[in-house]
């Protein structure tokens, strides 16, 4: 019998497709695919929330929220106010006047009794090798008497002797001075015990 010429018989043989000869092939595939997809939105949420972490570490580490508990920066913080602090700002620059700034009591307050913990919140009136004094309650500065605009209602009668200011501190006040523990007190403020600047307030209480 005579043998077919072999481009006949490969013509004769259907080709068969890899569907055909492993009828599972589609269905390891959708499997896979179906796998992959799984791990890729696991991923992403774990991705996710750990980005998550990352943005509130980041956060609490640089801002501070404290709840203000006296009435020594009033009108511009009341009691029950949550005031926000940014630590950004002073490690660039030093703290300038007019900044509200949170720190940690000095030694002097620490002897005194206070916790090392507290936190006050204070406005710097005056920095390093400035002039501060009070005549009839006015605030000097350098010799210049200073328009604070921002303070509470006070008695015109106390009055402070001139000092300067070392290296190194700033000279903070409560704005309401007939009720404020600060540099009058216990002297100028280290820079390196402040914590942050004032940014905003909220969840603010009505006043009593």
């Amino acid at each position: 019998m005579a043998m077919a010429p072999p481009r006949l018989l490969r013509g004769l043989i259907a080709p068969l497709s890899p569907a055909d000869w492993l009828p599972c092939h589609q269905q390891l595939l959708t499997s896979a695919a179906l796998l992959h997809r799984w791990w890729v939105a696991r991923l992403r949420c774990s991705d996710g929330f750990k980005l998550f972490l990352v943005l509130l570490l980041v956060s609490t580490a640089l801002a501070v929220i404290r709840y203000v508990a006296s009435a020594s920066m009033a009108p511009t913080l009341r009691p029950g106010d949550r005031a926000v602090a940014e630590k950004v700002s002073y490690m660039f620059r030093r703290p300038s006047v007019g900044d509200i700034v949170f720190f940690r009591v000095p030694t002097a307050l620490q002897n005194c009794g206070i916790n090392k913990d507290v936190v006050f919140i204070k406005r710097v009136i005056a920095t390093p090798g400035d002039f501060v004094e009070v005549r009839q309650g006015q605030l000097i500065v350098n010799g210049v008497a200073q328009n604070e605009h921002y303070t509470a209602p006070h008695a015109s009668s106390y009055t402070m002797e001139a000092m300067r200011l070392p290296e190194g501190h700033v000279f903070v006040m409560g704005d309401n001075r007939n009720n404020s523990c600060d540099s009058r007190a216990w002297g100028p403020l280290p820079i390196s015990n402040i914590l942050g600047r004032y940014m905003m307030s909220f969840t603010r209480s009505p006043l009593q």
